[in-house]
């Protein structure tokens, strides 16, 4: 019998035949979606299996060639017994503590003062609330390390040329904070402001007439019902400081100020390497992230938060009298603090001469502004270098990633296959994996592996692509819940194969979600540095690391060009996105 036929029984007992029809559900369930649960398990499984079964070895750790017979606790216990230990847990654990605080009082502030009160100017301050997601860590990093610096830091020298001497200082704990607070307010701002412009007004309203007074609907009426949205933000900011390089990098060193992910980097990148115990202290950073994301999704599935039902309500907007210019003012002053002033200080740093001043004459004098360091950059074969294998990347992440991503999300939200759910959660696994540590397990996954891919910029694209799985399958899922069936059986039962249906009815249909995910992974990926960290070699740098690079040998000039230029990709690559998309959804 051919694997085209089946045994049948026929209605007197005998058998025949059955011709077995290769239906698009049999080929999902049997070949696609088996084939996809490989592809993300080698993408975001065999590296941090990698990793983990490496910190028990005393040998690095290589795919397929286990020396199991060394396996141990040594690295736990070396790591454990580090003297330093305990401080860099601290500081990493309050730092990300008080960090996610105070994005969560800014962000849930711009998001109900642009959505629920009648501030002059809310529109400008809702779509300006996100412009510090285009100023990269590292970029802002570097801005406040020119503008804090408590000797040469531009504030403290206008300041005292000024008379007030502040004594302000960025390479504190405080300082680091303040500089976790600007750059990731925007993401509680998104989480929550989309919340309140959801939630049932109709509920506000209720207890007003009931007597309540302003501030006890804020607290008890408007808060808990965008609970949800704030207990999202809030954990998935923390896993994000928590695990984030690039600003303890640039100025938690220079206070020697201990952080977990910059210690990893130094076990590696120094000499001599430690890299089994930092696989061991990279497991131990994956434990508090994972529990953390678990403590997030328990927290938000306990309970019912629903408030948009069939009748339409229109969020209430608070009336406020001369206090509304206090919020405008307020909000205007987070931006400025966020974004323009940082730019300034790059664009400013990017053509000064000379960066020793100690007065605000000095330090305004423009007869040696130039614009030799943009001449350098533009003319060195490095950096030009760096930025064609960023571009590459990028394209490389966006072209594998956005097919990927687009299948795994509609075998996810369009079909009833069983297996799904595992599909779901392997792909989000890398939230609760840092970009470093997938970085780490590529290296020691493929090193070993006889295909050469170890060295190119390939093995940077796929760790990108498995870095950046969660956000991209859920930018497209966003789009493909939001098809209703009935578009596609209808499409089916007027004769229409499964090719057919999903070239022309849902992949149409799909496009503002996949420009959506098209332009965040073209904006992570081209200021991404912690997942690269350890896989390039001098031929695949890419543009972050070399920024990193030239800030270590103290090019501050030269790194302030390179971030304008970032700045600049960024903001280019962000409108175009958002144009596109919005034409297609229309």
């Amino acid at each position: 019998m051919s694997v085209a036929t089946r045994l049948r029984t026929e209605p007197d007992g005998s058998t025949g035949t059955l011709s077995l029809r290769l239906t698009p559900a049999s080929i999902a369930q049997w070949v696609l979606l088996p084939l996809f649960l490989l592809v993300l398990a080698v993408l975001i499984l065999l590296p941090v299996l990698v990793l983990v079964v490496g910190s028990f070895l005393a040998e690095p750790p290589r795919a397929f060639q286990f020396d199991l017979s060394t396996a141990s606790l040594a690295n736990y216990y070396e790591v454990l017994r580090d003297p330093e230990f305990a401080e860099m847990v601290y500081n990493t654990i309050v730092a990300a503590i008080i960090g996610t605080v105070g994005a969560v009082l800014v962000g849930l502030s711009l998001a109900w003062v642009s959505s629920r009160t009648n501030t002059p100017g809310r529109k400008f301050i809702e779509y300006s609330a996100v412009l510090p997601m285009m100023v990269p860590p590292l970029v802002g990093a570097f801005a406040w390390d020119i503008l804090g610096s408590p000797q040469s830091g531009m504030l403290n020298v206008l300041l005292r040329s000024a008379g007030i001497d502040m004594g302000f200082s960025i390479y504190t704990m405080w300082g680091i904070c303040l500089v976790f607070v600007i750059y990731y307010s925007p993401y509680v701002f998104l989480f929550t402001n989309a919340a309140l412009k959801n939630a049932d007004a109709s509920l506000e309203e209720a207890a007003s007439m009931c007597g309540a007074s302003r501030l006890r609907v804020i607290l008890q009426i408007t808060l808990p019902l965008v609970l949800p949205a704030i207990l999202s933000a809030a954990l998935m900011v923390l896993v994000l400081l928590i695990e984030i390089f690039a600003i303890p990098a640039v100025l938690a060193e220079t206070a020697n100020i201990k952080f977990i992910s910059v210690q990893i980097w130094k076990m590696i990148g120094f000499a001599p390497p430690k890299v089994n115990q930092a696989s061991a202290l990279g497991v131990m950073l994956i434990t508090i992230t994972v529990v953390l994301v678990l403590i997030q999704q328990k927290l938000t599935s306990k309970q019912s938060f629903v408030t948009v039902s069939g009748k339409g309500s229109r969020p209430r907007v608070m009336e406020f009298g001369w206090t509304k210019w206090i919020f405008t003012i307020l909000s205007l002053t987070y931006i400025f603090i966020a974004v323009v002033l940082p730019l300034i200080s790059l664009l400013y740093v990017s053509v000064k001469g000379s960066l020793f001043f100690s007065s605000a004459e000095q330090m305004l004098d423009t007869s040696d502004f130039t614009t030799t360091y943009y001449s350098d950059v533009l003319a060195d074969p490095v950096i030009s270098h760096s930025m064609i294998n960023t571009l590459l990347v990028c394209g490389g992440t966006v072209g594998l990633g956005v097919f990927l991503y687009f299948a795994v999300a509609y075998l996810i939200h369009k079909t009833n296959l069983k297996g799904r759910r595992m599909l779901d959660i392997i792909s989000v696994l890398p939230v609760a994996v840092p970009g470093m540590i997938i970085g780490l397990g590529y290296l020691w996954s493929w090193i070993s592996i006889p295909i050469g891919l170890y060295g190119t910029l390939m093995i940077i694209i796929l760790a990108y692509i498995s870095q950046f799985t969660p956000q991209g399958s859920r930018a497209i899922g966003a789009s493909l819940v939001q098809i209703h069936r009935e578009l596609e059986e209808s499409s089916r039962m007027s004769g229409a194969g499964f090719t057919y249906t999903l070239r022309r009815i849902v992949f149409p249909l799909a496009l503002p979600g996949i420009f959506a995910a098209i332009t965040l992974l073209l904006v992570l990926s081209f200021r991404e540095l912690a997942t690269a960290l350890f896989l390039y070699t001098a031929k695949t740098q890419v543009f972050s690391l070399v920024m990193l690079d030239l800030w270590l040998r103290g090019s501050t000039n030269y790194v302030a060009v390179l971030a304008i230029l970032q700045v600049c990709v960024l903001l280019v690559i962000y409108v175009l996105g958002n144009a596109l998309k919005h034409k297609y959804e229309r």
